[in-house]
């Protein structure tokens, strides 16, 4: 039986809270500073983390910040940038022999990324090894006509979808649905990668050359409000944890802007909470869960898809809210009690860079700018390219309006 702590997200905004980027954040507790029961779990656990760009590194300061007993991320590319807070094994995401390597010097093993090698996960699973979120729950999130289907069939609302083997499918999802339609590959799309839309009869054959020889679904296009986004966490002993609803604001199929809260009533936001806690309820394995999700112009909540992972969507947590969505991700795959997730200031704004050109990185802050409420994640990449991310700025406040111009100004001002 799952249980939902307390995760009311009302906390008066406090100037004392606030600390400029070229300073320390906030304090870094010592193993002390933990229950006695905990202390002795995190100074004994070392995680594996599969994967090291951007999520395994701020994994990696939060297990660091933590005290666990060690952090190893598996990553085909040497120098990744979690290596800077970990040991890294260089191989690839896919390779069995070098997954099972990570879990030979791992105590529980994790993930930052869909795309890897799952029966490996389960057969390590089967061996004995912890490995959390459940590569069952992963298997069934890695393709996404499969996840439309489980979700489906727990009465979760989804958009919706019909399989595709070919033109004749797309024609009678119109018929019943009428254009705008969206093609999606079943595995392996994220950014809108893998993704194509269908206005009018005359872009069928094209949106299907454009996903040719991938396995495909088709979905009715809803007439969108928002889109939303929560982070979802749920420990060993089935504790649920939900951080507060965000609105996401993307560009060319990438997020681009999170506001949090988002700027919805107080019913919309239990309602998101809730469709959410339940869809992650009715999956295996503890971690926490990225959830997206749809409100359209009637003011009804869709579940787009689930991560099983941290995600961009819950970056905004490192500052601005009691436990980062990191933190509480290590909280529950080590079975430790899942912890506030209230918001330290009434208003975050988290902005991603992204490349704006292809070339080597070098950060450069083009104008002056005062940097209070102000925190800057660069990960390290040393290449950038058009829409890479290459970090991410957080603003907090008193007032959403005011924290996204402040956020925007940020953003500008910096060169990569």
């Amino acid at each position: 039986m799952s249980r939902i702590i307390d995760t009311t997200p009302a906390v008066a905004y406090n100037e004392e809270n606030t600390s400029n980027v070229l300073e320390s954040k906030f304090t870094v507790h010592s193993l002390s500073h933990y229950p006695q029961a905990e202390q002795a779990i995190i100074a004994s656990t070392r995680v594996g983390i599969i994967g090291g760009g951007q999520l395994g590194l701020m994994l990696g300061e939060a297990a660091r910040d933590m005290h666990f007993a060690g952090i190893t991320v598996l990553d085909p590319t040497e120098h990744c940038p979690a290596s800077v807070v970990a040991e890294q094994l260089v191989g690839s995401l896919k390779d069995a022999a070098a997954i099972r390597r990570l879990a030979a010097q791992s105590d529980v093993v994790t993930f930052e990324i869909e795309h890897i090698n799952t029966q490996a996960l389960k057969e390590l699973e089967h061996e004995g090894v912890q490995i959390y979120p459940s590569p069952d729950s992963l298997a069934i999130i890695q393709d996404k006509y499969r996840q439309k289907e489980f979700l489906a069939q727990h009465g979760i609302p989804v958009a919706p979808y019909m399989e595709v083997a070919d033109a004749s499918d797309i024609e009678r999802a119109a018929q019943e649905w009428g254009y705008p339609l969206v093609l999606k590959a079943k595995k392996d799309a994220y950014d809108g990668r893998g993704n194509a839309r269908i206005n009018n009869a005359q872009e069928v054959a094209t949106a299907l050359a454009r996903l040719a020889g991938r396995e495909l679904y088709v979905e009715k296009c809803l007439t969108l409000a928002k889109e939303l986004g929560v982070m979802i966490a749920r420990n060993r002993r089935g504790e649920l944890a939900a951080h507060p609803v965000v609105e996401m604001l993307h560009e060319r199929d990438i997020c681009q802007i999170v506001l949090a809260p988002a700027p919805i009533d107080a019913a919309l936001q239990h309602e998101a909470q809730q469709i959410a806690l339940q869809a992650i309820g009715y999956l295996q394995g503890a971690g926490i869960f990225g959830v997206e999700m749809f409100l359209d112009t009637d003011g009804h909540i869709w579940l787009n898809e689930i991560a099983p992972r941290p995600h961009n969507l819950g970056h905004y947590t490192i500052e601005a809210c009691e436990t980062s969505q990191f933190a509480q991700h290590l909280r529950a795959i080590t079975d430790l009690s899942l912890t506030s997730t209230a918001m330290r200031y009434p208003a975050a704004v988290m902005i991603n860079i992204l490349g704006t050109r292809n070339g080597s990185a070098h950060v450069e802050w083009l104008r002056p700018l005062d940097m209070t409420d102000i925190f800057v994640h660069i990960y390290g990449k040393h290449e950038t390219r058009v829409d890479r991310k290459m970090g991410h700025i957080t603003v907090v406040g008193d007032e959403l309006s005011a924290v996204y111009q402040r956020a925007q100004e940020a953003r500008a001002a910096l060169s990569i």
